[in-house]
């Protein structure tokens, strides 16, 4: 009488396994996960930081003072003025942590002020999903896609 595994069994076994976690692994996508988090991420961002702006407006009825911010609200100008580091108009409005946050790399965002005061916040994506809407609410300035708020 036989007690225990033969080699083939355990070989077959082992395939079985490797199979079921590999279909697993390309179900979940780990790496689209994490980018979908980053972009949700900085469009939490954005979204605070385009309500920092309309704060200040109603306030001190004025544009805030934001350094690199584009004067047009098009996509590709706000992207191609740079990012955001200077905002110190805004520093009432957001919190302290804010301005560490926002100028990491991959989290960087671009600002468009028009002088009439209508604003634009545009921020950097890597999700699939995201790239796709990249027409119609954003842009795509080699090598890197952007999103805009407001849409």
């Amino acid at each position: 009488m036989q007690k225990g595994f033969t080699l083939i069994e355990l070989l077959i076994s082992f395939l079985l396994l490797s199979v079921l976690a590999v279909i697993a692994l390309v179900a979940i996508n780990p790496l689209e996960q994490t980018r979908r988090a980053k972009d949700s991420a900085n469009l939490q961002n954005a979204t605070n930081f385009l309500n920092a702006i309309s704060r200040y407006q109603a306030i001190e009825e004025e544009n805030p003072q934001v350094l690199a911010s584009a004067e047009t609200i098009d996509c590709e100008d706000i992207v191609t003025a740079g990012p955001v580091y200077d905002f110190n108009s805004l520093r009432n409005e957001l919190s302290d942590w804010f301005s560490g946050v926002i100028t990491n790399p991959g989290a960087e965002l671009y600002v468009g002020i028009e002088a009439n005061g209508y604003s634009r916040v545009c921020f950097r994506v890597g999700a699939v999903a995201n790239t796709r809407k990249a027409p119609q609410m954003g842009c795509t300035v080699t090598p890197y896609t952007y999103l805009c708020l407001p849409e």
